[in-house]
């Protein structure tokens, strides 16, 4: 009852309560309470089994470029420390990664192969079959002899289980026991090839076995080859050789020769893969023209047939002046005058031994230019010379039988005295018996304005003295009529045109000698005139002669002594090239398009004219150029009677004495029209002569379409080719190399880069330079569209940067870029 009361009051209470008031302020927090005993941790868990590592990270790759080969090749170390003796195992260890750090295996590559040849004296040297334990029979079916296919490897004796390879792809491979192996050093290639055979790479190792003398290739350490001067590609950074050509492989196979002669001799011995030594490649390919019997078989000395060096005889080795009579250009030290069949053979091909011919016989020419009669005219040629009645010639057809190499020395000596000396038969007479004739304390005098700067009106005034090899000085330059000299000047350097013609400085002019100095005095004819001549061979009448503008002029001298030895005739030179300021006081920029130096390193003595000129190519402009042409309508050439003795293209007419007599012959139908020889185009024709289109000689009245130049007489370049890839600009357009601050520290055709003076003049487009190679009519076409004259001035104004600038995508830098990613290089 008391519990019903109170729930109806409270109800009653509810229903009477008013409206809730505002709330009240949030009271304090009491204090934190106890935080409690900490809780168990628990067993710690299993890590986990470690995640794969994953593939290391690579930096991007440029368009074309690939991941490459990087290998490591190395050799264990002999018991003695110094050279393997009998018995003793070399171990050859293997490993291969790429630019991205990973492990390439062997089962990755589309070649591994494996060599090992010695001792390398060049009449020793064979594949060291026993040491890879390698079949050696050529009619192998898979063609695995002489080498070891690391992909699938073929022992002679599969007992020795050389071949191991580790699970990281490093390869193992142990080599036979040293045996009966010649002493001396030995070399280990490796020869690896991508499966898209863009990656190549052929690293080498040496080994002594029985001896610790080294023994060196002939053409010098291979990192510093000989070969290297001719074919070494800067740009590129490959040797070009006849592997590199595309064909066998899509993309040549560079590396095979990428280190000479290491990587030739591998395969190219007396015993190995190949059948043809590289003695016989190398003479054979470099002889190449003047080759009698090219690839011809040779069984006395153990060659077979090669056919492969009929495809040389186009070549012409570039020595000057000896050609392929300089041996020393190639070999490093004297072994070239060891005279053995094999070698001598190989260049004097068409001498048999076994038999004692020479078939086709020797042709040695007409004794002083007259017609032989008997066999004695000819004893000037040697005792074993006859005359060939019907020619005139004299002849060599027999050679003592020798059927070793015994009693090769016993007429062929190194050196004299001796019968027939190898160094005398090889003797260079242009280079060995000149007095070797030099101009020196040249200095140019006679101007008028500030700082030796020439002004129109100046009469430059030149004095040298001219010294022999000993320094001994010339004093009768004026009197002896075997010397001649001659001078030519043109500039400025950036666009050099002709302003004295060649002058002959004994008869134009005053030439003067002071015999107590024994200083020579040259003053020039005339006065610095205000205006150029016309390019060569471009008539007066009608040209508009250009103003000489201020710049670097250059002054070219150079000294001739003609001699005659053993009925040979030929020229000594001493050559000065001066540069110097006209028209203002500007700094002297010599013309730097080229070098001396490149030229030379190729050609030894660079010269041209009958060797009137030498060693001065950066000089060759102050001739040829721009606007020069050969000789054309009206020039004179020699003497002549009648018109049946001139060429074609020539009519016999009175020009002496206009007495009615015809004394000279005279062009009057161009066979080469407009045939430009301005240096700029003329050095790159010669040296792409063989490749190239020919339409700039599509009009030729001789042999249309092939280079040819009218001088004395038409001279075809029908052959010529760069001795590597011609887009390697870079090998005859140097670096000066000398420090700069501006531009005109450097000379022209250079550009002052942090603080260097570096060769631009390559990366200059033209349509004089680059028409000189691209000789296609379409081209032609092309860079007509994109030349325009200005008919205010007449000025031809090309627009070849907007594509071919430096900075555009065209740039010629670009279009000859062939190193990374390589470009494979043309064929031959």
């Amino acid at each position: 009852m008391r519990r019903a009361i109170g729930l109806s009051v409270a109800l009653l209470l509810a229903a009477c309560e008013g409206p809730a008031g505002p709330a009240g302020a949030t009271g304090a927090p009491g204090p934190n309470g106890d935080a409690g005993a900490k809780g168990d941790p628990g067993m710690t868990g299993d890590p986990g089994a470690n995640g794969d590592a994953g593939v290391p990270a690579c930096a991007p790759l440029l368009a074309g470029q690939t991941v490459g080969l990087i290998p490591s090749l190395s050799v264990s170390a002999p018991v003695n420390g110094q050279f393997f003796t009998a018995g003793e195992r070399a171990t050859v260890t293997i490993q291969i990664t790429n630019r991205c750090g990973q492990n390439v295996h062997v089962a990755d590559l589309g070649t591994a192969s494996l060599y090992m040849s010695g001792p390398r004296m060049g009449s020793a040297t064979k594949t060291a079959s026993k040491l890879l334990n390698c079949i050696t029979d050529r009619a192998a079916a898979d063609h695995q002899h002489h080498f070891i296919n690391l992909l699938s490897p073929k022992l002679a004796d599969a007992t020795q289980s050389n071949f191991s390879q580790a699970a990281d792809g490093t390869i193992t491979y142990q080599l036979g026991a040293v045996s009966d192996e010649p002493a001396g050093t030995y070399t280990i290639g490796l020869w690896a090839k991508s499966k898209d055979e863009l990656d190549q790479v052929l690293p080498s190792v040496e080994v002594q076995i029985g001896s610790a003398t080294r023994e060196e290739y002939a053409t010098g350490p291979s990192a510093a080859s000989t070969c290297y001067a001719c074919h070494l590609g800067p740009l590129s950074g490959k040797s070009y050789q006849a592997h590199i050509i595309p064909g066998f492989s899509p993309e040549g196979n560079f590396a095979l020769d990428q280190t000479p002669i290491a990587n030739c001799k591998l395969c190219h011995n007396l015993d190995g893969y190949s059948p043809n030594p590289i003695v016989r490649k190398a003479h054979g390919a470099h002889r190449g023209a003047n080759l009698l019997a090219p690839g011809v078989a040779h069984p006395e000395y153990g060659l077979g047939a090669d056919t492969t060096l009929a495809e040389f005889t186009n070549i012409a080795f570039p020595s000057m002046p000896g050609a392929e009579r300089d041996c020393a250009k190639c070999h490093a030290d004297d072994r070239w005058k060891a005279a053995s069949r094999l070698a001598c053979g190989t260049c004097h091909d068409n001498l048999f031994f076994d038999s004692g011919t020479l078939t086709p016989p020797r042709v040695f020419g007409k004794p002083a230019n007259v017609a032989c009669v008997s066999d004695v005219s000819c004893a000037g040629f040697g005792n074993f010379a006859t005359c060939n009645l019907t020619s005139g010639s004299c002849e060599r057809k027999t050679h003592p039988i020798q059927p070793d190499d015994a009693q090769c020395s016993v007429c062929h000596t190194a050196d004299p005295p001796g019968l027939s000396p190898v160094s005398a038969k090889h003797e260079i007479l242009a280079t060995t018996r000149v007095p070797g004739l030099q101009l020196t304390n040249v200095a140019l005098s006679g101007s008028s304005g500030a700082n030796g700067t020439f002004l129109v009106g100046d009469t430059p005034v030149l004095t040298f003295m001219l010294v022999d090899k000993a320094g001994t000085p010339v004093i009768d330059l004026k009197t002896n009529a075997a010397y001649s000299g001659t001078m030519l000047l043109s500039g400025p350097t950036d666009h050099r045109q002709r302003v004295y013609a060649q002058t002959a400085i004994k008869t134009l002019g005053t030439l003067a000698f002071d015999g107590t100095t024994n200083l020579y005095t040259y003053t020039l004819p005339s006065a610095f005139p205000a205006t150029a001549l016309p390019p060569l061979n471009v008539p007066v009448a009608g040209y508009v002669v250009p103003a000489n503008p201020a710049g670097t002029y250059t002054m070219w001298v150079y000294v001739n002594d003609t001699l005659v030895v053993n009925g040979q005739s030929f020229r000594d030179a001493a050559n000065a090239v001066v540069d110097f300021k006209f028209g203002a006081d500007l700094p002297i920029r010599p013309r730097q398009v080229i070098s001396n130096a490149a030229c030379n390193s190729c050609h030894v003595n660079v010269q041209a004219h009958g060797g009137s000129r030498q060693g001065q190519a950066v000089a060759c402009s102050v001739c040829h150029t721009p606007g020069a042409i050969d000789r054309t309508v009206g020039a004179v050439g020699k003497a002549c009677t009648t018109t049946a003795g001139c060429a074609a293209w020539e009519t016999c007419q009175d020009l002496k004495l206009s007495d009615g007599i015809l004394d000279t012959c005279v062009i009057v139908v161009d066979p080469t029209p407009n045939q430009v020889i301005d240096f700029r185009a003329l050095i790159h024709d010669i040296h792409f002569a063989r490749l190239r289109a020919g339409y700039s000689e599509r009009n030729n009245l001789v042999d249309p379409g092939v280079l040819s130049i009218l001088g004395g007489s038409i001279g075809e370049f029908k052959d010529e080719l760069f001795p590597q890839d011609i887009r390697n600009c870079t090998k005859c357009h140097t670096d000066a190399g000398n420090s700069c601050k501006v531009a005109t520290d450097c000379g022209i055709g250079q550009a002052c880069e942090a603080g260097t003076c570096v060769n631009n003049a390559w990366k200059q487009p033209s349509t004089i330079a680059c028409t000189s190679c691209h000789d296609e009519q379409a081209v032609f076409a092309h860079s007509a569209l994109q030349t325009w004259t200005d008919p205010a001035t007449n000025q031809k104004i090309e627009s070849c940067d907007v594509c071919h600038g430096e900075t555009e995508q065209f740039s010629v830098a670009n279009v000859h870029q062939i190193a990374d990613p390589y470009v494979p290089t043309y064929g031959r």
